[in-house]
């Protein structure tokens, strides 16, 4: 497996805006490649290029404030891809493709989904090249195949970890989702957001995974952690600092329908939340925090209920006498708050 950025890319933006310094974010698993470009900019273009040390998670995840601090030019964040050039005003997104092919994991996949005759397909951006000779591959074994249309933000068939809104409008056309890629994160949250049957296709190991009992197993922990919150006093409301994170106005819209309940609400704000960080505030019953949903969903470390922005939703509904519904059900968890800029 190789996972190869684009470089061209990164060239391309040197040569076109001339920068003296650069500020660069990757997530952890292609640093080792990150750097090795790095050091082709350097001696390709005189470039100083600065690696951002703090954790990269998704596309949310940008250095936008960081480039005028450190006096930079501009910023690439590395391996998060989108429908668009720029994710704010200094940051340029740069694919990540990886060359791995999913032929061998094919007659497994069609034995797990041969109950599902319609299939929906979904990945994330390493995987987006090989959407259609997978879906050519299942068409030829006799499945139906569907891939969600892109959209402002996405590239068709593309999920992110919080937002699936290319693969939700097609959910009532498929029996099933196939997530191409080993990736639990992106596969759980499929099968959470749309409802439906979801089977991660891994092509390293060659092997299909049915994501009903992880997703069972998350909702059952979100829904816990609502009833259990319910008769919280005292609240402490999380807002992001990340740039694509400030969900300022939903923290003020949960904040006041929490005081509006009788609740006191301490509001917080930060860039990573961890159990190690919530630990001091001990006055503090339950957290909202409205920065990562799968902080919420996947963590598992918290002492207390630290809800998501779709938990929140289910606990303020619970409050006011109205039914939680299906609150991860949903077509996006967060609304991105980067700014994003078309090619």
């Amino acid at each position: 497996m190789t996972v190869k950025i684009d470089e061209n890319e990164v060239f391309r933006i040197i040569e076109t805006k001339s920068p003296k310094v650069i500020l660069v974010n990757a997530p952890g698993g292609l640093l080792r490649q990150t750097k090795e470009l790095m050091e082709q900019v350097r001696k390709r273009y005189g470039v100083t290029a600065i690696l951002s040390g703090d954790s990269c998670f998704g596309i949310c995840d940008t250095v936008d404030d960081e480039v005028g601090k450190l006096q930079a030019d501009l910023a690439l964040h590395i391996g998060h891809n989108a429908a668009v050039e720029r994710a704010s005003e200094h940051t340029y997104l740069i694919d990540a493709v990886d060359d791995v092919e999913f032929s061998g994991v094919m007659e497994t996949a069609a034995k797990a989904l041969a109950p599902y005759r319609r299939v929906g397909l979904a990945t994330f951006s390493q995987h987006l090249h090989q959407l259609h000779p997978v879906r050519e591959a299942l068409e030829a074994r006799g499945f139906q195949v569907r891939v969600g249309k892109g959209n402002n933000l996405m590239l068709e068939g593309q999920v992110f970890g919080c937002d699936f809104s290319t693969a939700f409008p097609i959910r009532d056309e498929v029996d099933a989702f196939a997530l191409l890629g080993e990736s639990e994160f992106h596969a759980v949250g499929l099968a959470l957001a749309t409802g439906k049957p979801t089977f991660m296709l891994d092509p390293y190991m060659e092997e299909v995974t049915d994501m009903k009992e992880a997703a069972e197993e998350r909702l059952k922990k979100a829904i816990l952690a609502v009833y259990k919150a319910r008769d919280a006093r005292v609240f402490g409301v999380i807002t992001g600092l990340k740039e694509g994170q400030k969900m300022l106005g939903r923290s003020r819209w949960i904040s006041k329908r929490l005081e509006m309940s009788g609740r006191k609400v301490v509001q917080l704000a930060m860039r990573e939340v961890t159990a190690e960080r919530l630990a001091p505030h001990r006055e503090i019953e339950a957290f909202v925090q409205t920065a990562c949903p799968r902080i919420s969903i996947d963590g598992f470390t918290f002492d207390r209920p630290v809800f998501s922005i779709p938990q929140a939703d289910a606990l303020v509904a619970l409050i006011e006498g109205r039914e939680m519904g299906e609150f991860l059900e949903r077509a996006k968890w967060i609304e991105l708050t980067v700014g994003l800029i078309k090619k």
